[in-house]
């Protein structure tokens, strides 16, 4: 799970921190506290921190709770397996309302203590090893970054650390990684129900694609690593480990070439600007970001990410006309850029968005999925590698004999692929997404592809499961899981649970370590919490939708 630097002050959010940062006793260098000085929002500024929290309680519910004391955060930081929590706010006076609310507040059975938080340290300063209790990640970074190994060997040591493996050589290392999870599982399932139980596991499907699968990469705008200004590519390492260098993608096995060659003409565009490349250390500059969308149907579109800085308008009208002429008139249209999006924003964490424009083309490009064509807008969610994801949609159908009887409850629908893909094999497909957005997405994919026996709900999925199920109920009923990478809440799951109508369930794994708590509360007895018989895990598969990295997603029917 990512976590966003700072977010829009408009948005409250639940973060779950991986790596935690143990903030001294003493007041860190003021250097170290730089951002705090310069003239922007930083609900760092305004943060209380909360002890004595239940060793195992819900992120959501914890802000459920606070919502109904009235307690007006930003945003929650969890530091993985801890009892405390940083809340931060917008202001001085919501910060101390919310410690008058919080004072003497019991959550579930545990008075918690509640106190002001120092601000965090800056990230560019947490990455710098003390002289005392280092950290051995960062140590670990910081060391290859002085090495002498050629930037090309540390770009794609980055970007795709499997890339010096043989393919086959890869597919051994994760059907490895895999098996090892599963073996995990097993331990924990017989821990939580006293039953000894094996997964089958059925290897690892290969991508059909091996180099320049990626349809959608984000590339930043920054320094190289050898000080060369204005580089467009991927970073040596991730910023909250303190690197902000950018290398060129050229070498990287993942990205095409087409996407290569939208880099480097971008390269020399933004370097023949007087206008400077955005710095995430601080946010000054105005190149930030180009994210490239490319589909099989030969379109290719670019979004760019420019802060205005200290540009007037008519400055900024100047950029945008440049930028289209170099790539349809000038060197950039040997790229053959179809759409372009100019995405203005302000200069400050979180880059609120001021403006967006269309510069070539329509806001979306059109990608083929099977015979299938699909809408694809630059943020919108879409597998990475389109024929890799081909591979999982088959698995699914093979795996759960999908026919003209079954009536499929494709959850977490987000655009529809899944059920779009699936809907001339089966009965009646129902989505249920609860981002409006991405059900009027899915709407207009169906609409797209003329199916006729898809219905798209844009709710969550406790709110609708049993009308579902009821309505249903003499008809072969499956379900399809595919959530965020961290899973779904636990109501989700005691709500599938609880319909037992629905026999079989294919869960969607991207994560698998961060969605255990899904495949143990579906396997776990039955009880007041989880009202229905348990599931159990029929068999597993891999596809490898991301050659050349560890990544890969994981497909696990269950069966009741």
């Amino acid at each position: 799970m990512e976590v966003e630097a700072e977010t829009p002050v408009t948005d409250e959010i639940v973060e779950l921190i991986t790596d935690e940062v143990v903030e001294s006793s003493t007041e860190p260098k003021s250097e170290e506290k730089g951002y705090l000085a310069r003239d922007e929002y930083t609900s760092e500024r305004f943060k209380l921190e909360l002890n004595n929290l239940p060793k195992y309680f819900g992120f959501g519910d914890l802000k459920k709770k606070l919502k109904q004391l009235g307690v007006s955060f930003v945003k929650i930081k969890v530091p993985q397996q801890a009892t405390h929590a940083y809340v931060n706010f917008r202001n001085e006076e919501d910060r101390e309302k919310g410690m008058k609310l919080l004072t003497g507040w019991s959550y579930r059975g545990n008075k918690v203590e509640v106190s002001h938080a120092k601000p965090a340290t800056d990230i560019m300063f947490r990455a710098k090893p003390a002289k005392k209790n280092d950290n051995r990640r960062d140590q670990k970074i910081d060391n290859e970054m002085e090495s002498d190994l050629p930037d090309e060997v540390k770009i794609q040591n980055s970007a795709t650390p499997l890339w010096n493996l043989t393919y086959e050589e890869q597919l051994t290392k994760k059907a490895t990684i895999v098996q090892e999870f599963l073996r995990g599982l097993e331990q924990k399932i017989k821990e939580t129900s006293s039953k000894t139980v094996t997964i089958p596991f059925e290897g690892v499907k290969p991508s059909p694609i091996i180099d320049g699968y990626r349809n959608k990469c984000e590339f930043s705008c920054g320094k190289g690593n050898n000080s060369e200004d204005k580089v467009v590519g991927f970073r040596y390492g991730q910023y909250s480990s303190g690197i902000d260098r950018v290398g060129s993608p050229s070498v990287c096995k993942n990205v095409s070439d087409s996407m290569k060659l939208v880099v480097q003409h971008f390269q020399d565009f933004i370097r023949s600007r007087s206008s400077p490349w955005y710095s995430a250390e601080t946010h000054l500059g105005c190149w930030r970001q180009l994210t490239v969308r490319e589909s099989r149907l030969n379109h290719l579109l670019l979004m760019i990410a420019f802060c205005q800085g200290q540009l007037t308008s008519e400055e900024i009208e100047q950029e945008k006309k440049d930028l289209l002429n170099y790539f349809t008139i000038n060197n950039g249209s040997i790229c053959k850029v179809t759409n372009i999006i100019f995405n203005v924003e302000k200069n400050k964490a979180g880059n609120e968005l001021i403006q967006s424009e269309i510069l070539l083309g329509d806001s979306y490009i059109v990608e083929k999925l099977f015979d299938f064509q699909f809408h694809v807008s630059p943020k919108a969610f879409f597998q990475a590698n389109t024929q890799g994801a081909e591979v999982l949609y088959s698995l699914i159908k093979d795996s759960m004999k999908l026919d003209n009887e079954t009536v499929v409850l494709d959850i977490c629908c987000g655009t529809g692929t899944i059920g779009i893909t699936l809907a001339n094999n089966v009965k009646q497909v129902i989505g249920i997404e609860m981002i409006k957005d991405a059900v009027e997405d899915a709407k207009r994919n169906a609409q797209l592809n003329n199916i006729n026996n898809i219905e798209f709900i844009a709710d969550k999925i406790e709110n609708v499961i049993h009308k579902l199920v009821n309505k249903y109920e003499n008809q072969r009923l499956v379900a399809i899981l595919d959530p965020p990478r961290a899973g779904v809440h636990r109501k989700v799951i005691q709500t599938l649970r609880s319909a037992e109508n629905i026999k079989v369930l294919g869960y969607i794994a991207c994560n698998p370590q961060l969605a255990t708590h899904n495949l143990l509360d579906l396997t776990r007895p039955r009880s007041r919490a989880y009202q229905g018989e348990a599931f159990e895990a029929i068999t597993s598969t891999a596809v490898d939708l991301f050659p050349h990295t560890p990544h890969y997603e994981l497909f696990i029917l269950f069966q009741r």
